[in-house]
This record gives C-alpha cells, sequence and structure tokens, in this order.
C-alpha cells in the first residue's frame, strides 16, 4: 500500500508548556477537535504519558490512539492501535520555543490506508480534521491568557 504522509506547521503566541498541557490533556480534547475522547489507560510516568491509550469518537468511527513516546513539554508521539482505516500510522507533535511567549507547532503524521484508493480521501479528512483542531488549540491559548496561571505540573 502506498505511504501517506501530513505535515502542518503553525505558530501560536503561546509558550510551548501551555499548548503542550491543553494538547496532552486526553479527556479534555473536545475542546479543540471534533471528536469526543476518553482515556482508556492512564500512562507512565504521568496519567497521559507513555503507554496511555484514549478512544476518539469522531462520528464516522472508533478507534484507539495509544502514546508511544512523551517528553513534557517538548513532543508526543501516538499511533493508531484498531478501529480506523488505515495501517502503519504513525503520528508526532512537536513544540518549539521561538521566544518566551511564541512556539512553533509542528504535527507529522504518516499512514497507509486499509483499502485501496481511499488514502487521498482520508488524507483529505485528517489534515483538515488535525488543522482545525490546532488553529482552535491556538485561538484558546491566545484568548484565554489566565489559563497560563492554571497550567499545573503533571501528575508524578
Amino acid at each position: 500500500m502506498t505511504i501517506h504522509s501530513i505535515t502542518i506547521e503553525l505558530t501560536a503566541n503561546a509558550p510551548k508548556k501551555v499548548l503542550f498541557a491543553l494538547l496532552s490533556d486526553h479527556e479534555q480534547l473536545h475542546r479543540f477537535f471534533n471528536a469526543r475522547y476518553i482515556l482508556l489507560r492512564t500512562g507512565k510516568p504521568h496519567s497521559n504519558g507513555i503507554g496511555a491509550i484514549r478512544e476518539v469518537n469522531n462520528g464516522f468511527f472508533v478507534y484507539q490512539e495509544q502514546i508511544i513516546d512523551f517528553k513534557e513539554n517538548e513532543h508526543l508521539h501516538y499511533k493508531i492501535i484498531t478501529g480506523a482505516p488505515v495501517e502503519e500510522h504513525g503520528s508526532w507533535i512537536k513544540f518549539i520555543s521561538i521566544n518566551a511567549d511564541q512556539t512553533k507547532i509542528l504535527y507529522h503524521m504518516t499512514f497507509s490506508p486499509k483499502f485501496i484508493g481511499t488514502g487521498w480521501l482520508i488524507k483529505q479528512h485528517i489534515y483538515r480534521f488535525i488543522k482545525l483542531a490546532l488553529i482552535k488549540l491556538i485561538h484558546f491559548s491566545e484568548t484565554n491568557p489566565h489559563y497560563l496561571n492554571q497550567v499545573a505540573p503533571q501528575d508524578p
């Protein structure tokens, strides 16, 4: 099967600590993504860390994602483990400080469609799904300055 890739790069006027905290809180991802998220299994060393499994229901598919790498305030890597129309999936999101109040967000995904001829459609849908969510994340982080004070360290 053909391998497809998606890359999105955006800049936010918010510290990476805030963006990471928002995006690594699995049970609150519905604020940004047009989907429902449930944390099925906690990870290590934080509940949202390595090994965490979240269920995603986007209205079309119910699938599970597992966190395979996690470095607080730096990056989050995950893979779809069941339920989606893709195989050989891997995604990562990185946060790179431009300065104290500005962050570059890099998102990258690779996948192979389960069904021949559907890759272009899946790619188009995922690109829009992720980009819209990241735009919502950026908007939230930039328009809720009080959230900066609420960002607490992850649970040990």
